[in-house]
């Protein structure tokens, strides 16, 4: 279609100066000058075309490469949220478990000081009971 259009712009570019009746030499040499400008800038615009058309069809297979990579890259990043997923799941549930082993252990010092006083009331009443004995024994003897 644009070869077409073409050739008929450089038909009639280089026939109307004739149909005309302009004959001079000097318009018709700048006349031939710009038809080999034209045909240059055509040609150049085909191998242009032909180019673009040859790296279009050679990328053809890109989009597709691209696009696997694009899915691939979208179940890795799924894979890898449902890993924070789990993990954040998991850090919650360590979390709670030493909130609890931190109540757990601030009840067993409560009891162990609890026992502790206990045990130093009885070795108090032992030492009583002990001083009883020794002075009930010189009071015997």
């Amino acid at each position: 279609m644009k070869q077409k259009v073409v050739l008929a712009c450089l038909i009639a570019l280089f026939v109307s100066p004739v149909l005309t009746g302009c004959c001079d030499r000097a318009e018709f040499t700048r006349t031939k000058a710009r038809l080999e400008q034209i045909e240059r800038e055509r040609d150049y615009l085909q191998s242009r075309v032909a180019a673009l058309q040859k790296a279009q069809t050679a990328e053809a297979g890109v989009p597709g490469q691209l696009q696997q990579q694009v899915d691939e890259f979208m179940k890795i990043r799924d894979a890898l949220q449902q890993r924070e997923d789990e993990l954040a799941k998991l850090r919650e549930a360590a979390l709670a478990e030493a909130q609890t082993a931190q109540t757990l252990m601030e009840n067993l010092s409560k009891e162990l000081k609890a026992e502790t006083q206990k045990v130093s009331d009885l070795q108090s009443q032992l030492q009583q009971a002990q001083q009883a004995i020794t002075e009930l024994q010189s009071k015997l003897q």
